[in-house]
């Protein structure tokens, strides 16, 4: 498993490929599901939420919940 950090970082560096995929560009918030590999090899399933902020005065993407597969019912 991932911490926050490392969940948020990894969205960070593949935000424009997200907002491709999730055709996101013109939405306000929007959540995805997230595969990131562990250093044990195996993929972890993440959902995140995604929301657009105005950061001083720039437009960003922030991460606003990190879903785990355990906290799914």
């Amino acid at each position: 498993m991932h911490t926050d950090k490392e969940i948020k970082d990894w969205v960070c560096s593949h935000i424009h490929q997200l907002i491709q995929e999730n055709e996101a560009s013109s939405e306000t918030e929007f959540k995805t599901g997230v595969d990131i590999e562990g250093e044990d090899g195996r993929v972890h399933t993440y959902t995140v939420f995604l929301e657009r902020s105005n950061i001083n005065d720039r437009e960003e993407w922030i991460v606003r919940n990190i879903v785990r597969p355990e906290q799914l019912q």
